[in-house]
């Protein structure tokens, strides 16, 4: 079987099996328990979520699953819907991933934290499940749905949460590969043996990183270079981002750049170091607040913790990314738990 999206399921010459058909909702005969049925399902081989539909009638789901090296890999061909993450879900599951959904006939749409993307067929976007999200499905599509575990991705580029619910072009070479790349695991990533496995899974995560943070035409010397230093720069703001000095003249003291470069390297993609590290301060808080152990620290204390000197500026930039307050953030979250 081979989805719109390309990616090819069906025993090969070389032996690969097709993934083992887990639900299809067709079974059930009350039409008008088919769309819990299909939650439940996904639920079950995902993660905690709610669903809804636009359409008048949800009548069509049925998702095959393929697990490789720690990397569930679904087929999903289902009716419209929408797939809503809550924080109370969060506070109900300790899973950490991160959610790619690659479609191959109709457009989807992602949400979270305050960003909307377009997923085209051939574009490369995701989610991740430590945080709200919306997933929209406006047309009854087959979809690749690809689970991936958050730290392996964490490792190669700690800032990956500021990525979410961001378009990857379909035209980037390095999209494209990735995407070879990933039908490849769906062909052949069944029989390897236990080494191989791991360097396919290291050689997966590894192309993707690159995917995400290669910018497209970085080609010249020059602009290698730049792209270079500015992985050096993220790299040093993540490792620092409690240190309340931490800025564009610390950053360039122990880097051995100028701030004057620090800035436009920044500036090239529309951003600034100060709104770089505020956005990196603010999801720490968040990861501060959502852990159990820290429950009896104060919101002041997490302030602190996460680089924020004054209080009363870390409760209104964190309204400002989030939408609510630090304190409703661990509300949200603690009432799952």
């Amino acid at each position: 079987m081979k989805d719109r999206a390309g990616f090819d399921f069906e025993t090969t010459g070389h032996g690969a099996t097709a993934p083992v058909t887990k639900v299809d909702i067709s079974s059930v005969v009350r039409v008008g328990s088919r769309l819990a049925a299909w939650r439940d399902a996904l639920n079950n081989y995902y993660y905690p979520l709610d669903l809804s539909t636009p359409a008048t009638a949800f009548s069509v789901g049925h998702l095959s699953v393929h697990d490789v090296a720690e990397i569930r890999i679904g087929v999903l061909d289902s009716d419209p819907m929408t797939v809503t993450r809550r924080p109370a879900h969060i506070g109900r599951s300790d899973d950490d991933f991160f959610m790619m959904p690659i479609t191959g006939s109709h457009s989807l749409y992602l949400t979270q934290r305050t960003r909307e993307c377009q997923v085209r067929p051939g574009d490369l976007a995701f989610i991740g499940t430590g945080d709200p999200y919306v997933y929209g499905q406006p047309d009854r599509t087959l979809i690749t749905a690809v689970r991936l575990p958050a730290g392996m991705l964490r490792e190669r580029v700690p800032w990956i949460d500021d990525m979410t619910a961001r378009q990857c072009q379909r035209e980037q070479p390095l999209v494209q590969m990735f995407h070879e790349f990933l039908r490849s695991i769906t062909r052949h990533g069944a029989h390897l043996s236990g080494p191989e496995a791991k360097f396919l899974r290291h050689t997966l995560f590894d192309l993707l990183a690159l995917a995400l943070t290669v910018p497209a035409g970085a080609a010249t010397e020059e602009s290698s270079v730049r792209f270079a230093n500015r992985q050096r720069i993220l790299h040093f703001i993540e490792e620092h981002i409690s240190d309340p000095d931490l800025g564009s003249a610390l950053i360039a003291a122990r880097l051995g750049l100028s701030p004057r470069y620090i800035q436009k390297i920044f500036a090239e993609r529309g951003e600034t170091v100060t709104e770089t590290i505020r956005k990196r301060r603010v999801i720490q808080a968040q990861q501060l607040l959502r852990n159990r152990n820290l429950a009896g620290k104060s919101l002041q204390e997490i302030s602190y913790l996460a680089g924020f000197v004054d209080p009363a500026y870390f409760s209104r930039v964190f309204r400002q990314e989030t939408s609510m307050s630090p304190g409703e953030y661990r509300r949200l979250h603690a009432a799952g738990f």
